[in-house]
């Protein structure tokens, strides 16, 4: 989420801006409302079966997911800070478990769009190689929204949380890539596996580390510690 954040809601989580963080909280939820309400219908089949033991019987998949989650995390640390706010356990489960699980919903169902249009068309004229196409555009589909929905959406919602000194800004220009790695082990759980369990994992895990490191003042949490 390497971005700089403009008004409205650019000092949420760093003043006693108490609408703005309600108004912050409205906005997360019903994100994650409409994300479950498209997400639920184009990923039934996926969410009623358990395919997790598959994704875990393939350890350079498992050994992936772990580099890339602790690339992305890494790079994270280095650069991101909590200004002063202090850790509430309450808002950290609410927002990882929530965004853990409905942001997935959106992740997976704008995947499954684009992996669904690119097997129809590629499978029209070589069928064999529809799979991997689907997978493709899939994968496109879904770094597109990831790009767009941090940019217009979490840009306005999360407090300002990246150091602007040139070491930060050095570190900051390898995000974009590794979350390009990180996107491509869970579009490798879609495409394989049709997993979305362990994605789902791995997103909370994300989001417990962006709530340890940024600390943002909502669900309960203070603004100042």
């Amino acid at each position: 989420m390497d971005v700089k954040l403009e008004k409205p809601l650019a000092n949420v989580g760093m003043s006693t801006a108490h609408p703005a963080m309600r108004n912050a909280e409205r906005q997360i939820i019903i994100y994650w409302v409409v994300s479950t309400l498209v997400g639920v219908p184009l990923l039934y089949d996926w969410l009623f079966a358990w395919n997790v033991p598959a994704t875990f019987s393939q350890p350079w998949l498992v050994i992936y997911l772990i580099f890339s989650l602790a690339l992305s995390q890494t790079l994270y640390v280095l650069v991101a800070r909590h200004g002063g706010r202090s850790i509430n356990l309450k808002a950290l489960t609410i927002f990882a478990v929530g965004n853990g699980i409905a942001e997935t919903f959106a992740f997976a169902a704008i995947y499954r769009v684009g992996a669904l249009l690119g097997s129809a068309v590629v499978g029209s004229f070589a069928p064999s190689a529809a799979s991997f196409a689907g997978f493709i555009l899939g994968l496109i589909f879904f770094m597109i929204y990831g790009g767009l929905i941090h940019g217009l959406f979490w840009m306005r919602v999360l407090p300002p949380h990246f150091d602007d000194d040139p070491r930060s800004q050095g570190i900051r220009k390898y995000r974009p890539l590794a979350e390009v790695v990180l996107v491509l082990g869970w579009g490798l759980c879609f495409w394989l596996f049709e997993d979305i369990w362990t994605v789902i994992l791995f997103h909370t895990i994300v989001d417990i580390g962006l709530m340890l490191l940024v600390r943002p003042a909502i669900f309960g949490a203070k603004p100042k510690a």
